[in-house]
């Protein structure tokens, strides 16, 4: 019976022990190797905005030991602009275990760059969620 309740747990303990996000979609990689993700099942449309949550997934740690870092954005697909509501940054890779730091940005939009894997990305959600 004590063999049974250890295999139990040992076996919910893996089924949950996952982050509360959905399934990462890879969207590419830029400069040394970062990875970029986005969370195709957080995709919330309200009005002219969508609103989802992006991964930063780095090769080396920080000075200040990141591995990861999620986000939280606001997306206007019409002018291609978008607003951070929320950052957290990870000691581990793939946003997993607690944030270490997170914050709220200032309110203010911004724009990516040309050529970008942002720009790549956010033309994606646009084209997929409008």
């Amino acid at each position: 019976m004590k063999k049974i309740t250890i295999l139990l747990v040992i076996i919910f303990t893996l089924l949950f022990s996952t982050t509360c996000w959905g399934e990462w979609s890879l969207v590419g990689k830029g400069v040394n190797g970062v990875k970029f993700y986005y969370d195709k099942d957080s995709v919330r449309k309200n009005r002219k905005y969508l609103y989802f949550w992006t991964l930063i997934d780095y090769l080396k740690p920080s000075k200040r030991g990141t591995l990861s870092v999620t986000q939280y954005f606001q997306l206007d697909c019409s002018i291609f602009r978008f607003k951070r509501l929320k950052v957290q940054l990870y000691k581990n890779s793939m946003g997993e275990g607690n944030p270490w730091d997170d914050w709220i940005p200032k309110d203010e939009w911004d724009y990516p760059s040309p050529k970008s894997v942002t720009e790549f990305m956010y033309n994606k959600i646009c084209e997929e969620h409008q």
